[in-house]
């Protein structure tokens, strides 16, 4: 991923001015009654969903700081207390666990990292199976192998019910699982496409799945980011608003975050 992609200026600002009508009317779409998706991973009912936000602990531990093994630890502590292998970490939720130079600001002006989580996180066993909602077709497979970055990911375009299209995004995939899979490949709705990576593969995060509604990849492509600034986060929270539709089952996978 590349940092200076995501400097603040006026040229970003005045894009997403031009095309922000349009993601209104995809956004009332996928949150009106007619739009119905295939599930993503088939979760048991028990799932439950995790406070990683600033300063937070899980089992009575900070996680800030912690390494990736650490961190995984106490993630399955709090899942297998709750008697579930699946749990949710929320979008639109300001983290401080976005350690390394990857996130900082390239512009000197600024002095902040990313930390506003663009998408939601679903925390499940490496090798647990994905499937496309939706019908659409394979947009973008590639490997972002940084450390802390999507790792193995997939793209998928979809058509929007008034002849527009908007993206989701599968983060921290095993490569393995996605080495047939092509771009420009159609898929269908229910469809396997990938599997959960590990870690060190995963960009070296306990295992999970970054799902992310992205309504448009301002020419951004794989670069596009699933951390946003403080400073810009209404933007980037209008262009990956919370994919809540997507996983009906579960109430509060949002944060409290005005937009």
């Amino acid at each position: 991923m590349n940092n200076s992609t995501f400097s603040v200026g006026e040229a970003r600002f005045e894009q997403y001015q031009r095309i922000s009508k349009d993601i209104e009317i995809t956004k009332a779409y996928l949150e009106s009654s007619s739009f119905v998706s295939s599930p993503i991973i088939k979760s048991d009912q028990n799932m439950i969903v995790l406070n990683l936000s600033d300063g937070a602990d899980l089992c009575g531990e900070s996680i800030t700081g912690l390494s990736a093994e650490k961190f995984n630890s106490l993630i399955e502590r709090s899942m297998r207390t709750a008697n579930t292998e699946f749990a949710y970490g929320r979008w639109g939720e300001s983290r401080d666990i976005y350690s390394n130079d990857l996130f900082n600001s390239v512009a000197e002006s600024i002095d902040e990292k990313r930390s506003i989580h663009l998408g939601i996180d679903i925390f499940c066993q490496h090798t647990t199976k994905i499937f496309s909602p939706l019908d659409g077709t394979v947009y973008i497979k590639t490997n972002n192998t940084a450390e802390l970055d999507y790792g193995p990911m997939l793209i998928i375009e979809h058509a929007s019910h008034n002849g527009g299209v908007f993206y989701t995004l599968y983060g921290h995939l095993s490569s393995q699982s996605i080495a047939g899979i092509k771009e420009g490949q159609n898929v269908s709705a229910g469809q396997l496409i990938a599997e959960v990576g590990a870690p060190p593969e995963n960009g070296n995060w306990p295992p999970h799945l970054h799902f992310q509604l992205i309504m448009d990849l301002l020419d951004l492509g794989s670069d596009f980011p699933g951390v946003a600034f403080p400073s810009e986060r209404n933007i980037w929270l209008n262009l990956s608003p919370c994919p809540s539709m997507f996983f009906s089952s579960v109430s509060s996978i949002n944060s409290t975050i005005d937009i």
